[in-house]
């Protein structure tokens, strides 16, 4: 009986290789989001600081004031930009989602593949093992 031989086992292992790849890029996207939220917790808990540091002042002054008004507008246009990324990184997100589901649908169907075919030839080997066995048998019977 030949040994099994799987033909597609190099494309199989390619399709596996895209496919961590995809995992890779995935993991990225998502330390980006990780990223950006914690950039955001940052400027919130650096606002609120600013703000009770101003509360807690003993004297403060319309120069105080006017600065602390243009570190809060600053800080709102920073977090709008950080929610336009989060939503921008948040729809790659899901892109790259369905780029790796479709890469790991293709190993899958490799893989079930190659079960079908080594489940034939196995088989089809103890198929031949009973007729060898069987021949055996006869050949012995026949002798005796």
């Amino acid at each position: 009986m030949k040994k099994f031989n799987f033909p597609l086992g190099r494309v199989m292992d390619f399709r596996r290789a895209q496919a961590r790849i995809e995992e890779v890029k995935l993991e990225g996207l998502h330390a980006e989001l990780r990223a950006l939220d914690t950039r955001e917790a940052a400027l919130n808990a650096q606002q609120a600081q600013s703000e009770k540091a101003l509360k807690a002042a003993t004297s403060v002054t319309g120069f105080d004031l006017e600065l602390f008004d243009s570190y809060r507008e600053a800080t709102k246009e920073e977090l709008r930009r950080l929610a336009k990324a989060k939503v921008d990184c948040s729809k790659r997100v899901e892109a790259q989602l369905q780029v790796l589901i479709t890469k790991r649908r293709d190993v899958r169907l490799l893989e079930k593949l190659k079960e079908q075919r080594l489940g034939k030839w196995e088989k089809e080997m103890f198929k031949e093992i009973d007729s060898q066995a069987e021949e055996a048998y006869l050949a012995k019977w026949k002798a005796q």
